[in-house]
């Protein structure tokens, strides 16, 4: 008798000695027989061998089917660690089966450049998968469960064996990279001729043959995307501004996007639940992420419900694709980040060649986008330390400390003082539109200057007060700038080839500005800076490769971070003989995160952003459903 025990799969074999109701006749033999031969004897046992063997084997077979038929609709949903290494480890990409998960991390030797690693799920067992002299970033699991695409840093896209080997390049551009539902095309984020917004498009990796899938009209354009698993429908997220996503959906076969959530805010990842029924994206609220659930056939763009059991920051969700009725796991990145504003006195004497620094009015929140005042007594900058971000205003040693905005918006900059240092510039986003505001530096008579359904920001004062300048695109998807009345009133286009970032020079006479909106803001993305007069007339260059957001005018010249290979450092644009001179290094990176650096009118002190710590592990939610 072959039984098992109760909590165990090891069959027991045990003689069946015990009496029976009923025993069996005695067998009679009506004359001796021969011995068998000893073939047969073996033919015998080996018979009664495999019997016994089937039967355990379907014996076990049934259980297990059994056991996964019904346990996984009692079991309950469980958060468990899946990788907390030193450093950061990038958005995880689980395998089909759930067994797997790649990520990309600098190793045990700390930060620097990233390789692709693949981890067991439930052990420690962790193999590196990529090691090139540069960083892998982003893989993506084929549904297959053969290969990992990933992103070579300035070299393209390439696709390798999940058992390693040889990389083969199928893309030589492209930041982000997912797999069509049959594993024999890949989708990467893209643009053509490295002007405009970024788009989709799909790569057949027999032909290496493109097909354009979606092309947004303006702003940093699509980001982060996945394919249903029954490889109908390809989901997106679009920004039509830094900061201001929503999540979309299309066909595959072609067609006009459709917009599926209503957050205009920082979406972060999205992946699809095994059954192509609904998304799991992840949404900045109040600078932690969180994951949210929703039906790809909503009617109206919504929100759907948050998802339960994780009582943590969540970003970049990843799910399995279990067989039906099978629960998933989910896969995620939790993200802890403080940035802060640190404060330097250009007139200081270096330190090694370096200018020293000290925080500025800090939390263990993030604060960005510092202004001076005209004067430089006082500091207009942007904090969520009251929660979401609003505008604060302190003294410029931190006294004094106030909040004068209560708006409850997703994104928020600053832009600058009035001449009189009455009132603050800035451009928020509030209900999916980005424009520009006015507030006393007291906090009273906040005022909307902008209501266009462009993306109006980046703001500035002229120095006679009467004019803030912008950057829009209600022109079109390239950003210029335009001026408005701070008291209100239309607004007036000053550029007609592009234009972000605009600031006046000290004497009136010329604005100077960047010729176009890097994509995405990204600390390496550069522009030109241009100086046009401001009554009118021809633009012309004044420097190359300015980084938008890390410069500012003084009444001696343009100050400027340049990031070199192993530092970050303050240079300077004298008005006297248009030269470059180098300032000082900086003692710290400018985060890559809310970027930001200011100087005061007069050029002596300088504030810039600083990453205090930025933390991130990857969890595991098993028995998703």
């Amino acid at each position: 008798m072959i039984s098992l025990r109760k909590g165990s799969y090891v069959p027991v074999f045990e003689a069946n000695s015990a009496s029976s109701a009923h025993p069996a006749p005695p067998i009679v033999l009506a004359e001796p027989q021969k011995p068998a031969p000893l073939s047969d004897v073996k033919r015998v046992r080996m018979a009664v061998v495999v019997g016994v063997l089937a039967a355990v084997a379907g014996v076990v077979a049934t259980v297990l089917i059994w056991r996964a038929l019904r346990t996984p609709a009692t079991a309950a949903a469980e958060l468990l660690p899946l990788a907390s290494y030193p450093g950061v480890e990038g958005p995880p990409a689980l395998s089909p089966d759930g067994s797997f998960v790649a990520f990309a991390w600098s190793g045990p030797a700390g930060p620097g450049r990233t390789d692709i690693y693949v981890k067991a799920v439930g052990s420690e067992a962790l193999r590196r998968l990529t090691a090139t002299p540069d960083s892998e970033s982003n893989p993506a699991w084929s549904p297959d469960g053969r290969s990992i695409a990933f992103v070579l840093n300035g070299n393209g896209v390439f696709t390798i064996s999940q058992l390693g080997g040889a990389e083969r390049q199928v893309s030589a551009s492209g930041t982000h990279v997912a797999w069509a539902s049959d594993s024999k095309s890949v989708l990467i984020r893209d643009r053509e001729g490295n002007a405009g917004p970024f788009g989709i498009h799909q790569v057949f990796l027999d032909t290496l043959e493109r097909r354009r899938l979606t092309q947004p009209r303006l702003g940093p354009g699509d980001w982060r995307f996945a394919v249903s698993p029954d490889g109908n429908t390809l989901a997106f997220i679009r920004y039509d501004r830094v900061a201001l996503g929503d999540l979309y959906v299309v066909p595959m076969q072609g067609g006009e996007p459709r917009r599926l959530s209503d957050w205009h805010a920082a979406l972060d990842g999205l992946s699809w639940t095994p059954d192509s029924r609904e998304i799991v994206y992840s949404v900045e609220e109040r600078a932690a992420g969180r994951l949210w659930r929703i039906h790809a056939n909503s009617v109206s763009p919504g929100r759907g419900s948050p998802v339960a059991d994780i009582p943590t920051a969540a970003m970049n969700p990843s799910i399995s694709r279990p067989l039906p009725t099978q629960p998933a796991r989910l896969a995620f990145q939790t993200i802890t980040r403080d940035v802060d504003i640190h404060m330097m006195d250009l007139e200081a004497r270096l330190v090694n060649d370096t200018i020293e620094s000290q925080p500025f009015a800090n939390s263990t929140r993030i604060e960005g986008s510092a202004r001076f005042s005209p004067d430089g007594t006082r500091i207009a900058f942007m904090s969520l330390r009251s929660g979401g971000p609003e505008v604060w205003v302190a003294g410029r040693d931190g006294s004094g400390l106030q909040q004068i905005t209560s708006l409850g918006a997703p994104d928020l900059v600053v832009g600058g003082w009035s001449p009189d240092g009455t009132r603050v510039a800035f451009d928020a986003a509030i209900a999916g539109n980005d424009d520009v505001y006015v507030v006393g530096a007291d906090g009273g008579h906040l005022r909307r200057l902008t209501s266009e359904s462009s993306a109006d920001g980046i703001v500035s004062w002229s120095g006679d007060g009467r004019w803030i300048y912008f950057s829009s695109t209600r022109a079109g998807a390239t950003p210029d700038i335009w001026r408005v009345s701070p008291d209100g009133g239309p607004a007036t286009r000053v550029t007609r080839n592009g234009g972000f970032d605009p600031k006046e020079s000290p004497d009136g006479r010329y604005l100077f500005y960047l010729d176009r909106h890097p994509a995405g803001l990204a600390i390496d993305g550069t522009a030109r800076l241009m100086r046009v007069p401001v009554g009118g007339g021809q633009a012309e260059l004044v420097l190359e490769r300015l980084r938008p957001l890390l410069w500012a005018v003084t009444d001696t010249g343009i100050a400027f971070i340049t990031r070199e290979p192993n530092f970050d450092a303050v240079d300077m644009y004298r008005f006297s003989d248009r030269r470059v001179a180098r300032v000082g290094r900086l003692g710290f990176r400018i985060a890559e995160a809310y970027t930001h650096m200011s100087v005061s009118r007069d050029g002596r002190w300088a504030l810039a952003t600083k990453m205090e710590r930025f933390d991130a592990d990857l969890l595991l939610l098993d028995n998703f459903r």
